[in-house]
């Protein structure tokens, strides 16, 4: 009877991690997907910002992390991006920008519960 057990405790805690995953709420914008020409129909479906205007307008009091590659380039990137989010329909008071993405040619974004 004790495998039983095992199992289903396994079964369980595997069932109630799923959730955690779910609720990272991680992508990149890449450099190279970013130097394709801009207009608000290009930026509207860029990859990946469509889901994640989508996904930061269905969970209210989320707040939006936009990691950037350090440097004066990195910071016109994330400056010209949250103009563009703001654009989108996510208030810049709902963004923070932090220098540091662990790539120099992504952006790291990432929505977290306040």
């Amino acid at each position: 009877m004790w495998p039983h057990v095992a199992a289903v405790s396994l079964l369980f805690g595997l069932l109630c991690s799923r959730p955690v995953l779910a609720e990272e709420q991680l992508w990149s914008l890449s450099a190279d997907t970013w130097a394709q020409p801009r207009d608000g129909r290009s930026v509207a479906q860029m990859e990946p910002l469509p889901e994640l205007v989508s996904t930061w307008s269905r969970q209210p009091g989320q707040r939006l992390v936009v990691r950037y590659p350090g440097g004066e380039e990195g910071l016109l990137w994330a400056h010209e991006l949250r103009s563009w989010l703001i654009a989108l329909g996510i208030p810049g008071d709902d963004q923070e920008l932090v220098a540091g993405s662990h790539q120099a040619d992504r952006i790291e974004l990432e929505l977290v519960t306040r």
